[in-house]
C-alpha cells in the first residue's frame, strides 16, 4: 500500500483516509485485504500512531474498514450502490475545480463539453 504525504495541504490523518480510501474505492485494495498494523504503517510514514489510529476509525466509521480486536483492520466489503455514491461525490467535486478553474478564463464547462464534444481538437 503506498501513501504519500505532502506538507501544507490536509491534516496528515486525512491525507492517509483519503489515500486508502481512493485504495480501496478503485479496487487496489481488495475486500477482506488486512490493513498494515497502526503501529507498523506509524513506523513506515514516520508519523504518530495516534494519527494512523484516527484516519483507521474514519475508515471504520465510513464501513470502508472493519476492525477485529487483537488482530487488526480489514477492508471491508463494498456494495455497488456505495462504490457509485462515493465516486459521484468524488466527480462531483473534482467537477467543482474544473469550474472554478474555467470560471477563471471567463468559460463554463457547458461551452468545454460542448467543444469536446464536437470532436473539433480542442481538447486533444
Amino acid at each position: 500500500m503506498e501513501i504519500i504525504l505532502k506538507n501544507g495541504t490536509l491534516p496528515i490523518y486525512e491525507q492517509v483516509y483519503q489515500q486508502i480510501k481512493k485504495q480501496i474505492m478503485n479496487s487496489s485494495l481488495k475486500e477482506n485485504t488486512e490493513l498494515p498494523s497502526i503501529r507498523g504503517l506509524a513506523k513506515e510514514l514516520n508519523i504518530s500512531v495516534i494519527t494512523i489510529k484516527k484516519a483507521y476509525e474514519l475508515l471504520v466509521t465510513d464501513g470502508l474498514a472493519y476492525s477485529i480486536p487483537g488482530k487488526g483492520h480489514y477492508v471491508s466489503t463494498i456494495d455497488l450502490a456505495f462504490r457509485q455514491t462515493e465516486i459521484t461525490k468524488y466527480l462531483c467535486n473534482e467537477l467543482d475545480k474544473l469550474e472554478k478553474i474555467a470560471d477563471s478564463y471567463d468559460l463554463s464547462l457547458q461551452t468545454i463539453f460542448k467543444r469536446r464534444n464536437k470532436n473539433d481538437n480542442e481538447c486533444d
